[in-house]
């Protein structure tokens, strides 16, 4: 028979392991979106500037740099995620988490 302290020892890891995959997901997710809205603010303003006939610009250039910076920053927050992730039971509850937070 199984008492309420094993129980919830067992238990805690699990869920304290999605809540935290979860949290760091929604992170993620939201600043993924803030990168991707500035890059996206950042062509517009070109797109103005070269329509206004006030600059050239080689958007050949301008996608593959902004492919490597999201490039960069995905990296970046794959290395993060990966050193954030616990070890033990607690990871099967924070890849659960980790999915639907993103």
């Amino acid at each position: 028979m199984i008492d309420q302290t094993q129980l919830i020892s067992s238990v805690f890891p699990l869920v304290g392991g999605g809540a935290i995959g979860f949290g760091v997901g929604y992170v993620i997710k939201k600043f993924m979106k803030l990168a991707f809205i500035g890059l996206g603010m950042v062509m517009l303003v070109l797109g103005f500037l070269e329509y206004k006939h006030w600059i050239s610009v080689d958007w050949t250039v301008a996608e593959n740099q902004s492919s490597a910076i999201m490039t960069h920053l995905a990296n970046k927050i794959a290395t993060v995620t990966q050193h954030m992730i616990p070890i033990g039971v607690g990871v099967l509850g924070f890849m659960p988490g980790l999915v639907l937070g993103l």
